[in-house]
């Protein structure tokens, strides 16, 4: 278990980093591993690691306990092997976000077959809308199961504007909104 939960750890490392945020505290605490974190914007996110296999509601409880009492903007959970069906239910709910135990605990960005995955601004969707007469909801779409979009922490609705490069095409642009 003690590989796994290393694993875990370094992939929460790399969602941060990922997503802009700098880890400004870690250690155990309670039979957790909490990770915490600040962007630029001064926005706060923890990341939670039980020390258990099977994370059920009574962790997901205190760990709702804990976002309330500091106030942060973001949350996650992660379980070392898998989540009670009621416990991931709740915590989409709570606005916790969980990873599946297939998700890939490492940065998919730094392998050369994935594209550059980035979120498309406001000015972006604006031109995409008036040049082809169309609204971002008939845009391509994206499953947010996929471990880009779960790894950006893109919601429901987002756009986002993947950059492809080929030796012979050389880079375009794709752009997809995220659906469930």
């Amino acid at each position: 278990m003690n590989g796994r939960r290393d694993r875990v750890i370094d992939g929460a490392k790399s969602i941060l980093d990922t997503r802009g945020y700098t880890v400004t505290s870690e250690g155990e605490k309670d039979e957790c591993y909490d990770i915490l974190g600040k962007d630029a914007n001064k926005k706060t996110i923890i990341v939670r690691i039980p020390n258990k296999e099977v994370v059920g509601v009574r962790e997901l409880r205190d760990f709702k306990e804990v976002i309330e009492d500091k106030g942060y903007d973001n949350a996650i959970l992660l379980a070392l092997n898998k989540y009670t069906h009621y416990a991931k239910r709740e915590a989409k709910a709570a606005g916790i976000e969980t990873f599946s135990i297939k998700f890939p605990f490492f940065n998919l960005f730094n392998h050369y077959l994935v594209p550059l995955h980035e979120f498309a601004s406001d000015d972006e969707i604006k031109v995409l809308e008036e040049k082809f007469s169309i609204f971002k909801y008939q845009l391509p779409k994206i499953s947010s199961d996929d471990p880009a979009v779960q790894l950006l922490g893109a919601k429901i609705g987002d756009v986002l504007k993947i950059i492809r490069s080929s030796p012979t095409a050389g880079e375009f642009v794709i752009f997809r909104t995220v659906v469930p």
